[in-house]
């Protein structure tokens, strides 16, 4: 009885001294590091790659277009036109499908052997071309055109020859025009219906109509140069000289959906007589345009540059009519002989003579640029020289030109772009984390506005970012930069 007493009172005097059992130790709960399992780039080879491509052959009768399956090496920083097309006209055939030309040898030819702008590629095809047939011929069209067509982005195929456009008959009048995906494989069908729309033996081809789709280019709203669209068109006949107005009128209609483009001016109402054709004797042909005086003067007041406008006239009418090399430009009493942009400078026409290739410079293709606006990020085009206008490299300093990243962003800060699986892989330099810590600029919207414009110029899932070849966490505001960028669709709002 008395040890239960005296267990009560210890008991007691516990409770009133508030002895407790010591506290546990909570561990901090703490993120894992980063995983990165990729080797940050230095240079630019780890944009290239190895895909599938699928190639459109003849069939080894002749009779229809087959399908090829062949890995083509490219590069991401490329639209994969140029190195499809090079595998097209390099497969040399087999049991089953044709070489393309037979026995003719096809090649590239040029600087720029394939242009890209709006959703038209145009193919420039040595002269050997022209030792083809007319029906073997195009079915070389068809097969480039249906294989280009595969690809993202290109709807609408041109073929030249020579930088010219090349005629599908003997009296050199009907185009060829710009071509899309053939409705039908089956080749004899397809060269039915082309041959009927040739002008009959003896028949005058300005009684001839024409319904044909035509590439129009548009002087861009900021003058960075032109950019190209499809169109179809109803021509009254096939002389010269009403493919020339119609493309005029087309073109004074303006673009139908193509970003940034400019009201082109009407050139027809400009024009001191018809449009006149004479033949050279290198076998094309020249066409003389007679404006009044002061052209420019009314080009420059309606807002527009009179370089691009005249640039989007001459590529406009070369890149359609059979065998034009030069377009000749009188305003008033004097040849067209020069021209200013702000951009490319001065360029000189000797005799007022104008070729594609005088312009060639001005071709631009249009990019998505992402920018930071009202704490979200908005989508805005950007007209870029079509080689650059899904290259990464380009499009950070792009970005860094608009102010979305800082602007102190130079070539050589750029280390190193590479892709790994569905990755692209940035490196900055050292000294830009410095510069992008400095800057005071919304870090998060800088990191997911490069995030987004990348991932949709390349096709790519996630961005990892590292400076001087090392993963960085901390750049002075909450953003994790060592990790991997998404597709915000809480930024862009899709």
């Amino acid at each position: 009885m008395k040890m239960k007493r005296l267990l009560c009172l210890m008991a007691a005097l516990l409770l009133l001294t508030g002895c407790t059992a010591a506290p546990k130790t909570i561990a901090a709960v703490t993120l894992p590091p980063v995983a990165d399992p990729y080797t940050p780039p230095v240079g630019d080879a780890g944009l290239s790659g190895e895909r599938l491509a699928v190639l459109y052959l003849p069939s080894a009768d002749g009779q229809r277009l087959l399908t090829y399956y062949t890995p083509v090496t490219m590069s991401a920083a490329q639209h994969p036109a140029e190195a499809v097309l090079r595998a097209l006209l390099a497969f040399e055939g087999n049991d089953r499908v044709q070489s393309l030309g037979g026995g003719v040898t096809l090649a590239l030819t040029g600087s720029d052997p394939v242009e890209l702008s709006g959703s038209v590629c145009t193919v420039n095809l040595s002269a050997s071309a022209l030792q083809l047939s007319h029906q073997d011929f195009y079915t070389a069209c068809l097969s480039i055109a249906a294989t280009l067509c595969e690809l993202q982005g290109v709807s609408h195929v041109n073929v030249l020859v020579a930088g010219q456009s090349a005629a599908m008959d003997v009296g050199g009048y009907l185009p060829l025009g710009t071509l899309s995906a053939p409705a039908s494989h089956e080749l004899t069908l397809q060269w039915e219906q082309l041959t009927a729309r040739r002008t009959p033996v003896g028949e005058n081809p300005s009684q001839m109509p024409l319904y044909a789709d035509a590439t129009l280019y548009f002087p861009l709203e900021d003058g960075a140069g032109v950019a190209a669209e499809a169109r179809s068109l109803a021509f009254p006949g096939q002389h010269p000289q009403q493919l020339v107005l119609t493309l005029l009128s087309a073109l004074a209609d303006g673009a139908d959906a193509l970003p940034g483009a400019a009201q082109m001016p009407d050139f027809a109402s400009m024009m001191l007589a018809s449009p006149a054709v004479s033949d050279l004797e290198s076998g094309g042909k020249r066409v003389t345009l007679h404006f009044s005086a002061g052209v420019k003067n009314r080009i420059t007041a309606m807002g527009l540059d009179p370089a691009c406008c005249f640039a989007a006239m001459v590529q406009t009418l070369t890149t359609f009519i059979p065998g034009l090399q030069q377009v000749c430009i009188l305003t008033g009493d004097s040849a067209l002989t020069s021209l200013y942009n702000t951009r490319w400078g001065t360029l000189l026409f000797p005799g007022g003579l104008h070729r594609r290739t005088d312009y060639a410079a001005f071709l631009m293709g249009q990019s998505t640029l992402y920018a930071a606006q009202d704490s979200r990020l908005t989508a805005q085009t950007a007209a870029l020289p079509y080689r650059s206008a899904r290259d990464p490299r380009a499009l950070l300093l792009s970005l860094a030109a608009r102010g979305t990243l800082p602007r102190d962003l130079g070539d050589a800060d750029i280390l190193g772009l590479g892709i790994q699986g569905d990755t692209l892989l940035v490196n900055f330099s050292q000294r830009y984390a410095g510069v992008i810590r400095d800057s005071g600029l919304d870090q998060r919207l800088m990191a997911y506005a490069l995030t987004e414009t990348l991932i949709e110029a390349l096709n790519v899932k996630r961005v990892r970012i590292y400076f001087g070849s090392e993963p960085v966490s901390d750049l002075g505001q909450a953003l994790r930069w060592d990790g991997e960028f998404l597709h915000n669709p809480g930024l862009t709002g899709g």
